[in-house]
């Protein structure tokens, strides 16, 4: 298959790179259109509690879905109680509430409710409510800001809307800075490795090409499915890095071909295809499954990032065995144009043979020693990712932002000079068979809540029925009785705060951090709690939003680990005809990534390095980050993996000796596997400069596991497995040995010339 299709490619050259133009082209005007369809948020289940629960108190008891905090501070130690600085608030609000989607205002002084003043008395803020979905309420916000000022306060925006807001400009401004830092050290990189300016721009190109690709498959998605905006840096992140990894392993064995047939690029284009493209096609296959394993989480933003990731790499494995074979064709020697290789240190001195260097006297250590190697390396990764036992999950919030970030800054002021969490309750609707302001139904809600507030952590509870602790059941039917609703405005007021219909509010005051365990243990009470007959509770709220979203990880990730299991093995086995080595692969791939999911806590979670990498530790890391990890990391440790088992067979199949396969593939794979992980990081760690907290943690998470993986697992865990294991590596029950023998899908051209190593900037020369 792979000699035929590099064979059309070879005589079709021109019209595959036409096509390859054309597609570039719709990408740029159709692709490009992505980032105006693109949506925000995206971390909830719909299917949740605490998701009904919010659609209840949008729609039933018409609260408006967005709550921007304005803050205002005191410029010139003047109280809240001052006339200037009433009528400073009352002005400057006054340019909003005739703006489109602006909902309730609710201020100190319309409402008398003291939560609403700091301490000192010098603070005061407004919940502005705000309609819409979430990108309707940041069409809104974008409108206001301007609006929102004052001559003598200062005047700071928060919550939910405006923490939204700054996230997503504050992730692109990090992509942005990720892209400029790591082009250039990528071009550096590959001049380097290539020791050609033709070669080395090759991979850069296909990288472009990935990524506008990659825009348009999604853009075709968007007409189908909401598509998360942080889609766009996973886009990035795998399509620039395995478009190059691709490009590498693709260039290197053509031009060791070329040196082979003595420059005959048909030839040589057809070796490379059946072997090296070969390889890419099945470890493109197996990141593909791996990232669309995150379509059977709930949450849209780790479904966008599962089809914005499958996207890429489908876009690089097609490059690679179109578009990179034309360009190959096309330049066939002239791939070593413009050659660097004498400016290089050592650049004139570089060639030695398979029986020398840094990779042959590392594969020939391992042979040698394969239990000492195999204790010694998998006790240092067990150690590293104990501190992964410890970890606590949650989602992010405005301490994800950077310390000067203006939301952050209004979010630390509450909670250090206001009453804890009055704009970040526990929200409990309550649907009930009958009216809610009738006797009975208020009778049963004042002993459902007195049940609430005898809850361990509970502060406060606002509801119908919590007015006055002097007030019994008989009260307040006398206080919403019809009578009582049409001579008391409060009552009024009241009832339409916390009722409409048959459904109706109780708001749970607590003291601990809403995303804190204790906060969760809360949520957990309250759900436990018996409701009184005719009652229908739904409890949500942000603690209960994180219960729910954790829960959903919990039920999701073996079903994901699963299918990438169940994935790994068919690919692994249609590729070398084993059912070992699919399972040592999963072994070691886990604990490969036990190193990384170790460090996040280690880092993150417990605050190492915080002064150093610019962040503060929130005594958690973002729930979402493990699930990304494993799923990418788990995608491209496969992805070296095949790289150098797609060698190591190549040689078994011709000597039938395991060791010499192995010793033979860590040779020839080792600087070529160092060299794209060594490109891939680049690109990954960039993101870690990121001030976003999760954007951060991915990089440095996933930059620890390709690093850990490329180096001390492919290089030293699976050669000496390997050779422990020496024939039963490639054993297989019978009935799969001949339906592998029937697929014909192994090498079938058997070479007898030894293919030189080499080191230094040469040693990617060795084949893929």
């Amino acid at each position: 298959m792979f000699v035929f299709l590099a064979r059309f490619i070879y005589r079709r050259r021109w019209p595959v790179l036409v096509a390859g133009l054309v597609f570039i082209l719709a990408s740029i005007i159709y692709g490009t259109t992505l980032f105006g369809q693109l949506k925000g948020g995206g971390f909830d289940n719909p299917e949740a509690e605490s998701t009904k629960a919010a659609e209840a108190f949008h729609s039933k008891l018409g609260r408006d879905e967005g709550a921007l905090v304005v803050l205002f501070n005191s410029s010139d130690s003047s109280n809240v109680d001052n006339p200037a600085f009433k009528q400073s608030v009352e002005t400057t609000l006054n340019r909003i509430k005739d703006q489109p989607g602006i909902g309730s205002v609710t201020t100190y002084y319309n409402s008398g409710a003291t939560s609403l003043v700091s301490t000192d008395r010098l603070s005061t803020y407004a919940v502005v409510g705000l309609k819409g979905n979430d990108d309707e309420q940041a069409t809104t916000l974008k409108a206001l800001r301007p609006l929102l000022t004052s001559e003598k306060l200062q005047v700071r925006l928060g919550g939910l809307p405006a923490v939204n807001q700054e996230m997503n400009a504050q992730v692109e401004k990090d992509l942005q800075t990720a892209e400029t830092m790591s082009f250039p050290i990528l071009a550096v990189l590959l001049v380097f490795i290539f020791g050609s300016l033709v070669a080395a721009a090759l991979p850069l190109a296909i990288g472009g090409m990935v990524i506008l690709g990659a825009f348009l498959i999604l853009r075709v998605v968007s007409n189908f499915s909401d598509i998360s905006i942080f889609a766009i840096n996973i886009i990035t992140m795998l399509g620039l890095g395995l478009a190059i990894d691709y490009s590498l392993f693709m260039i290197s064995r053509f031009r060791e071909e070329l040196k082979r047939r003595n420059g005959d690029v048909e030839a040589s284009l057809a070796r490379t295809m059946q072997t090296a493209g070969r390889t890419v096609m099945f470890s493109a296959l197996t990141v593909i499954i791996s990232l669309l394993s995150l379509l059977v989480f709930p949450q849209m933003f780790l479904k966008s990032m599962g089809m914005g990731g499958a996207a890429a790499v489908f876009v690089a494995m097609l490059a690679a065995l179109t578009i990179l074979p034309a360009v190959l064709a096309l330049l066939g020697n002239r791939i070593n144009s413009l050659s660097v290789r004498t400016w290089l240190p050592g650049g004139r001195n570089r060639k030695a043979n398979e029986q020398s260097g840094f990779w042959f006297r590392i594969s020939n250590f391992v042979m040698r020693r394969p239990a000492t190697v195999l204790v010694v390396t998998l006790v240092p990764l067990i150690l590293v990712g104990l501190p992964f036992l410890q970890v606590t999950l949650s989602t992010p919030d405005a301490r994800s932002l950077p310390p000067k970030a203006e939301s952050r800054v209004v979010s630390e002021i509450l909670t250090s000079q206001f009453p804890r969490n009055e704009t970040e309750p526990v929200e409990v609707v309550i649907r009930t068979e009958k009216a809610a302001l009738d006797p009975a139904t208020l009778s049963a809600l004042y002993d459902y809540t007195r049940q609430v507030a005898a809850i361990p952590g509970v502060r406060r509870v606002d509801s119908l029925v919590n007015l006055d602790p002097r007030m019994d059941k008989g009260a307040y039917t006398q206080f919403y009785s019809e009578a009582g609703l049409n001579q008391n405005p409060q009552a009024a007021a009241v009832a339409r705060q916390f009722s409409n219909g048959n459904y109706t509010l109780v708001n749970v005051l607590y003291d601990s951090e809403p995303l804190s365990k204790e906060s969760q243990e809360l949520v957990k009470h309250i759900r436990e709690l018996s409701a009184p007959a005719g009652f229908s509770v739904q409890v949500g709220g942000n603690s209960a939003f994180l219960v729910d979203f954790l829960d959903s990880l919990y039920k999701s990730i073996p079903v994901a680990f699963g299918l990438i299991v169940m994935a790994v093995f068919v690919i692994l086995f249609l590729m070398l005809g084993s059912l070992v080595i699919p399972l040592k692969a999963v072994i070691l791939n886990v604990l490969s990534l036990s190193v990384s999911f170790g460090a996040l806590v280690w880092i993150f979670q417990e605050g190492h390095f915080a002064d150093l990498l610019g962040f503060t530790s929130l005594g958690s890391i973002d729930g979402t980050q493990p699930v990304l990890i494993f799923a990418i990391a788990f995608g491209l440790s496969m992805d070296y993996e095949v790289f150098l088992l797609s060698r190591v067979k190549e040689h078994y199949d011709r000597s039938k000796d395991t060791a010499a396969a192995v010793a033979n593939g860590v040779q020839k794979t080792g600087a070529i596997i160092t060299s794209a992980a060594i490109l891939l990081v680049v690109v990954i760690a960039s993101f870690a400069t990121g001030e976003v907290l999760f954007i951060k943690e991915i990089g440095v998470g996933l930059s620890l596991a390709i690093l850990v993986d490329a180096t001390i697992v492919r290089m030293l865990l699976v050669p000496a497995s390997m050779r422990l294991l020496g024939r039963y590596n490639w054993w297989a029950p019978a009935p799969l040995a001949r339906l592998y023998n029937r697929l014909g899908l192994a090498e079938t051209e058997h070479e007898e010339t030894p293919v030189l190593i080499r080191d230094g900037a040469e040693a990617i020369e060795a084949a893929a």
